[in-house]
């Protein structure tokens, strides 16, 4: 049965992805001239920058990535590894910017004036944006983009689409899981090498709630967790950002007999997924839910994915997908597809 959770998954991501893409050539006339971030697109551009990692995750997720000529270093997301990083988000490669003939740079509040003069200087408009922290924010900020690269009409429909759907994928991804509810933890480190997890009202835990399962810090209000906390939680599964995190929880020896660490039902997640509210976090859910299914099945006690492995076709020219109109999870990204058919997990004992 739990078999049948990995193939109605990729059937719904590649049904979602269908929807939001579906109808992307239908361009209207009246979609120009369009005024979104402060600036005013006469008409639609065709060489972009993006700056931020948030906002490259839903141009991504909403099929506009093909548009993109160059990246700052934090938009490090896989499926966009060929596209050309061109400085930082606040210090900018702007000779390289405008090298790439961009008529566009999305950036966030951290570009400073002087940068954002010499990309407008090299002939590129500049639109900023704040990073969303509420739902409310997030949506309107895929409408926004949307609409600013693909016009007040057609591009304001493909952004608002696209959160929808992105809303509706994870809903269909959390009921698609057994009835059987797991305990489950979400570590990372904090600069002081304290664990910590998603804060309540957070965007980033709603992300992290969409698994489905019992939080064991589901009431948390601030960053920092008592590991007392943990112990008392007991979790089934534990995610966690990297390897030092885990070496901590490993370390201490009174977590020794938390179900999750003594099961080694621990699979690591980078915290970032999580904070790019598109691809990204749709492939984190994703993983999180393949981990725990394939881990519950029988003598395996865990199905990872290794993130170091690109989740998603490489894309082709100057774009992050020439054909993005699937996101990274519209295929299983935890194992290998064999010549029958089958995916094949890798599995740790």
């Amino acid at each position: 049965m739990k078999r049948i959770l990995s193939i109605l998954l990729t059937v719904c991501m590649l049904l979602s992805c269908a929807a939001v893409f579906s109808g992307c050539n239908n361009k209207s006339s009246n979609d120009w001239p369009v005024t979104v971030g402060g600036v005013t697109i006469d008409k639609e551009p065709e060489n972009i920058v993006v700056l931020n990692d948030v906002f490259a995750d839903i141009i991504s997720y909403i099929g506009y990535d093909v548009k993109m000529a160059g990246r700052s270093q934090e938009c490090d997301q896989e499926f966009l590894h060929v596209v050309p990083v061109m400085g930082t988000a606040a210090a900018p490669d702007t000779a390289a910017i405008a090298a790439a003939k961009a008529d566009l740079v999305i950036a966030d509040n951290t570009l400073g004036a002087d940068a954002k003069s010499a990309i407008e200087s090299g002939g590129a408009k500049v639109a900023s944006f704040e990073v969303p922290t509420t739902s409310d924010a997030l949506g309107q900020l895929y409408t926004d983009l949307g609409t600013l690269l693909g016009g007040k009409t057609t591009g304001n429909e493909k952004g608002t689409k696209g959160y929808e759907e992105l809303l509706n994928m994870l809903s269909t991804m959390n009921t698609a899981t057994s009835n059987v509810v797991q305990t489950v933890a979400y570590v990372y480190l904090n600069g002081s090498n304290q664990p910590c997890t998603f804060v309540k009202g957070t965007l980033e835990y709603q992300f992290f709630e969409y698994n489905g399962n019992s939080n064991v810090f589901a009431n948390q209000t601030a960053p920092e967790i008592n590991l007392d906390e943990l112990k008392l939680g007991n979790p089934n599964y534990i995610f966690y950002d990297n390897e030092n995190t885990l070496a901590v929880l490993q370390a201490d020896q009174s977590l020794a007999n938390v179900h999750a660490l003594a099961k080694n039902h621990t699979c690591m997640i980078p915290k970032k997924a999580f904070f790019r509210f598109g691809k990204s976090a749709e492939q984190a859910i994703f993983d999180m839910l393949n981990y725990i299914d394939k881990s519950s099945k029988s003598t395996p006690d865990s199905a990872t994915r290794d993130y170091s492995v690109p989740a998603t076709v490489a894309p082709e020219a100057n774009a992050a997908s020439a054909a993005t109109d699937a996101p990274a999870a519209a295929a299983p990204a935890a194992g290998n597809q064999n010549d029958s058919g089958e995916i094949n997990y890798t599995v740790e004992g």
